[in-house]
C-alpha cells in the first residue's frame, strides 16, 4: 500500500498536481455543444495545426474513443468535476482519476514531451505522426474553442496528463506553448478547394497511381495554411 501511495505521489508531483490545491486553470465549469458538419462522417484527420495549450479546454468522457462524437459529448464532464470528490458522484470520479494517474506511465509523457519538442521545429514530412490518434482534440464553431474529450478507460492517457501538466506549468509561468495536434472531425475550410475539387483531385491521383492520396490543411505557427497532398512517402 505505502509503495502504490508513493507511486502516485511521484507521478502527481511530476505532472504538477497538488490535490489539496488545485490550479484554478483546471477548474473551468465547461460547457459546449460539440458537432460535425452536417453529413460530415469521416474519421480521419483532415486538419493538423498548433494550438497553444491554453485554449483547449479539458472534458473526460466515459464513452469509448470509437464512439461517434454525440455520444461523447452527452457523456463527458469537466475535468474539475473529477478533482474535487464532492458528493458521492464526486467521490467516484475522483477515483477514477486517481487510478488513471495511477496507471499512467511517466516516460510516454516523456516521449510526447520529445515528440512536441521536434514538431515545434519541423512539421512531418507526412504531416501525421506516431500515435496521433491518441490526441482527441475538437473544434466547437459554437464557441470557437478547442476542447479534448478524453475516454476515461483509455489504455493510453499520457496525452491527457501531457496536457494538464503543460497547462498548469502555463498557470505558473505565464508562458504558453503551441503543440501540433490533429483536430478530430473538422473539415476542409475550403480556402482553397471545395468539396467537388478535393474529390475530382483524389480521383485523377488515383487514377495515375493507383494510390489513393491524404490530403490535409496544415496550418503553421502563424495559422499560414497550406494545403498538403500525400501518397505514400512522397508529397505532391
Amino acid at each position: 500500500m505505502e509503495e502504490r501511495t508513493n507511486d502516485l505521489q511521484e507521478k502527481l508531483d511530476y505532472i504538477g498536481l497538488d490535490l489539496n490545491n488545485i490550479p484554478k486553470i483546471l477548474l473551468e465549469n465547461i460547457e459546449t455543444e460539440i458537432k460535425p458538419a452536417r453529413n460530415y462522417e469521416e474519421k480521419k484527420y483532415k486538419v493538423y495545426k498548433y494550438v497553444d495549450v491554453s485554449k483547449i479546454k479539458i472534458l473526460l468522457t466515459k464513452a469509448n474513443r470509437l464512439n461517434t462524437i454525440q455520444e461523447k459529448s452527452k457523456m463527458a464532464s469537466p475535468l474539475y468535476t473529477y478533482l474535487l470528490p464532492e458528493g458521492e458522484e464526486g467521490i467516484l470520479k475522483h477515483t477514477i482519476l486517481l487510478k488513471m494517474i495511477q496507471e499512467m506511465k511517466i516516460s510516454e509523457i516523456k516521449k510526447i514531451e520529445e515528440e512536441q519538442k521536434k514538431l515545434s521545429e519541423e512539421i512531418p514530412f507526412k504531416v501525421k505522426y506516431k500515435d496521433n490518434y491518441l490526441w482527441q482534440i475538437y473544434y466547437s464553431t459554437y464557441t470557437n474553442s478547442y476542447y479534448m474529450l478524453a475516454p476515461i478507460e483509455d489504455l493510453d492517457c499520457s496525452s491527457l496528463f501531457y496536457l494538464i501538466k503543460e497547462k498548469i506549468q502555463y498557470e505558473k509561468t505565464g508562458k504558453d506553448k503551441k503543440i501540433f495536434v490533429p483536430i478530430s472531425y473538422l473539415d476542409y475550410s475550403k480556402r482553397y478547394f471545395n468539396k467537388s475539387q478535393v474529390q475530382d483531385i483524389e480521383k485523377y491521383i488515383w487514377q495515375f497511381t493507383k494510390e489513393w492520396p491524404l490530403m490535409y490543411e496544415v496550418y503553421d505557427k502563424e495559422e499560414n495554411m497550406s494545403f498538403q497532398i500525400v501518397r505514400n512517402n512522397k508529397c505532391i
